[in-house]
């Protein structure tokens, strides 16, 4: 099927992937982007056969006419990434980038968790609605909460402020998903980590101190890990609506020149420029195999 391809400029991309449970769970995957470790591997070994795998800090560096590279990423921390994932792509020398929530390390939950813990209890969220509408003249609905909790219109801090509030007055406990222990990072020349935030908040939502803290606290974080380090930003979520005229300031008082969208698209024209800052773009693979297919095709084909 890939033999249609026709287009010279295959652009470049940069997958991104967050969850890797090998089990299917309607329920815990309506709330995460899950691909199974299986078929990451198979989408990788496909698209190799047109990009060329390269580091991703390497894609910042190449001007806007060479095109056919790829560079592989994940968000979050999974562990399940360190334990299913990485040494496989490590034994077929495949260069990766891993984006790491600087307070998993202190073993707090990740909000999105929480989220996806209220939505998956529907009487434990309307326990929640009930709590925040006592402090916050709003009122949450159960069939968009999780999609507009992730907008710039709610400060994600304070939300995230009321989650733990109500959490421990009820008495409701959550496990994390993600690496929680910096004995269990994977140490080797072919993976590196780089900056998503300490919370993993809509930096938007946050007024500029609030944006500095996320970004440098991690800046601090990543620095005493003693791994390969980056020199790529990753947005938490990504969108356009997810970062402002501070987001940019900041990063440019912290020399941060190098960032990451998470739009769904290829970069067909090499890294854009906002404000002395370069972005490059993500796309996100189904764990669906044709409809990954169809989305690759749908790009890529005249």
């Amino acid at each position: 099927m890939f033999g249609l391809i026709k287009r010279r400029n295959i652009g470049n991309i940069i997958l991104i992937y967050h969850s890797s449970f090998s089990d299917k769970n309607i329920l815990r995957d309506q709330y995460i982007h899950n691909v199974t470790p299986e078929n990451i591997i198979n989408q990788i070994e496909i698209l190799s056969k047109f990009y060329d795998l390269v580091n991703l800090d390497d894609l910042f560096c190449f001007d806007s006419k060479i095109d056919g590279k790829m560079a592989i990423t994940f968000d979050d921390g999974y562990s399940n990434l360190f334990k299913d994932i990485l040494p496989e792509l490590i034994q077929k020398k495949i260069h990766s980038t891993v984006f790491l929530i600087g307070n998993t390390f202190h073993g707090n939950i990740l909000w999105r968790e929480k989220i996806a813990y209220l939505l998956k209890n529907p009487k434990i969220f309307n326990e929640f609605k009930y709590f925040y509408s006592k402090n916050v003249s709003f009122n949450w609905d159960y069939n968009t909460f999780y999609r507009e909790s992730k907008s710039f219109k709610f400060n994600s801090k304070e939300l995230d402020n009321y989650l733990d509030q109500f959490l421990s007055d009820y008495s409701y406990d959550i496990t994390t998903n993600l690496v929680s222990e910096k004995e269990n990072l994977i140490k080797n020349d072919y993976v590196s980590y780089g900056n998503h935030t300490y919370n993993h908040y809509v930096l938007s939502s946050l007024t500029e101190e609030e944006q500095y803290y996320e970004i440098f606290n991690n800046v601090q974080l990543l620095s005493d890990l003693d791994v390969n380090l980056s020199n790529v930003f990753a947005f938490p979520f990504g969108g356009l609506n997810d970062y402002n005229k501070s987001t940019l300031k900041i990063l440019n008082d912290l020399n941060i020149k190098n960032v990451l969208l998470s739009n769904n698209v290829m970069n067909f024209y090499g890294a854009g420029n906002i404000n002395n800052v370069k972005y490059l773009d993500r796309f996100s693979p189904s764990n669906n195999k044709y409809y990954f297919i169809y989305r690759i095709l749908k790009n890529i084909i005249i």
